[in-house]
């Protein structure tokens, strides 16, 4: 039985010869210019295809997470798309690899316990004292040896290495930032549900934590942007197989939980931090938060919209106002 490395060899193999270096620029030529609000010859489209083959096996979620050569194959096979399809699809998929360690690269860095139950992503175990919320929040910023980041670096390396002889698929597969969650995200993980009530009982303790994620989040976006090779430009990105505007994608989706007022006196005071400090950000969140559209607009250097279930908000109005000031929805998923 070939073992992960000789796996990812094959893969690349079979690859190799079909990328098509002018469809890879086409790609990111539509994706940039529907981000930028200028003409094209259409939006780009992205079909999300799970793999479906007997010629390679993807590893469990478990064993991936610990194995660089074994993250790679799940990537190639079943990322976000399935790029062993999309060469041959040649739909505007971008052919994008990630060190997918799921939403738990911040949250372990601050000292959270990561857990994986059978073959799910990873999750966060909340913090059982209040004591060591407070020790995070008064802590200096991690360094980058805490947590997973030596893994999420240890990847980027392998992805490099792998693709050495490949010229194509080295021209072709674009290395994307992980996931790296929003400061609320974060918070809401390592707290658990009895955040909710620091809005009433602890908002200073609550805005020194978000205060100290969100200085681990810039701090991390910077390292890492070393590591990244994209084809978007300066501006974008690729996250989630598509193409979004700004230099990070923030996850907001426990954002949606929150009343406007909640989340504009103080959340999004580190949401625009972060914006201001990287030049640019966009947001993403799954489900309804059609009421927080309008505080989101009102971020300076605020770049993007990404939304998990377009279909579960009054998509044409957030589209009005969002286009008014020439945001981009990057994802307007159609469910099949």
């Amino acid at each position: 039985m070939a073992n992960a490395d000789q796996v990812v060899q094959r893969l690349l193999d079979y690859l190799e010869p079909r990328i098509d270096p002018t469809h890879v620029s086409a790609v990111a030529a539509r994706h940039r210019a529907a981000l930028n609000y200028e003409p094209l010859d259409r939006l780009p489209l992205v079909c999300y295809l799970p793999y479906e083959g007997e010629d390679f096996a993807p590893y469990s979620y478990a064993e991936a997470f610990h194995d660089p050569a074994k993250l790679m194959v799940n990537e190639l096979l079943t990322g976000f798309t399935s790029i062993y399809h999309a060469v041959d699809l040649k739909d505007d998929s971008p052919y994008c690899l990630r060190p997918n360690l799921g939403v738990t690269v911040i949250a372990s860095m601050l000292g959270a316990t990561i857990r994986i139950m059978d073959d799910q992503p990873p999750w966060v175990l909340p913090f059982e004292d209040l004591h060591l919320i407070k020790k995070v929040a008064a802590a200096p910023p991690p360094d980058f040896s805490a947590g997973l980041l030596p893994r999420v670096l240890e990847q980027y390396d392998y992805f490099r290495h792998a693709l050495v002889d490949y010229p194509n698929c080295r021209a072709g597969l674009q290395l994307t930032l992980p996931d790296l969650q929003g400061p609320f995200d974060v918070a809401e993980m390592i707290w658990g549900a009895d955040i909710f009530m620091a809005f009433y009982d602890d908002v200073d303790l609550l805005s020194a934590l978000l205060a100290k994620i969100s200085d681990t989040i810039i701090r991390v976006q910077r390292r890492l942007k070393a590591e990244v090779k994209e084809n978007l430009g300066p501006e974008c990105q690729y996250q989630h197989a598509v193409g979004v505007k700004g230099q990070i994608l923030l996850r907001d989706d426990t954002v949606i939980l929150l009343s406007p007022q909640h989340y504009h006196e103080v959340v999004q005071p580190h949401d625009t931090r972060i914006a201001a400090e990287l030049g640019s950000a966009g947001i993403h969140f799954c489900g309804n938060g059609q009421h927080q559209i309008d505080n989101m607009l009102g971020i300076p250097n605020f770049t993007c919209f990404d939304f998990g279930q377009p279909w579960m908000m009054a998509s044409d109005t957030i589209y009005a106002k969002s286009a008014a000031q020439k945001v981009p929805l990057a994802r307007m998923r159609v469910p099949v």
